[in-house]
């Protein structure tokens, strides 16, 4: 003879749905919208758009410092000029060498 009495099929059919119902819940916590699979994913987008900022802020530093120097320095002003132009200053003979 068993110490506990067997549970009524109404019970056992409330504690099925109640193993059912947080079976749900755990399924959705992992693959729902706010679930763990989301989260990663959001996690690595994240990530990845702060590697992007961090390499758009060092390209700005870089053009802002060349704006400043071609604003302040005559002289790189100047050689930048010389360089995308072609220009030359009176006296000056240029000598192209062809590859």
């Amino acid at each position: 003879m068993s110490l506990l009495m067997p549970l009524p099929w109404k019970h056992k059919v409330v504690v099925a749905a109640g193993v059912g119902i947080l079976a749900l819940c755990g399924v959705s916590a992992v693959f729902g919208s706010g679930g763990v699979v989301h989260l990663r994913r959001v996690q690595a987008e994240q990530a990845a758009a702060e590697v992007e900022v961090f390499a758009l802020e060092q390209r700005n530093a870089r053009i802002g410092g060349h704006l400043r120097k071609l604003a302040e320095d005559d002289a790189y002003l100047e050689k930048v000029a010389r360089e995308r132009l072609g220009w030359v200053k009176p006296g000056e003979h240029i000598y192209r060498v062809r590859r």
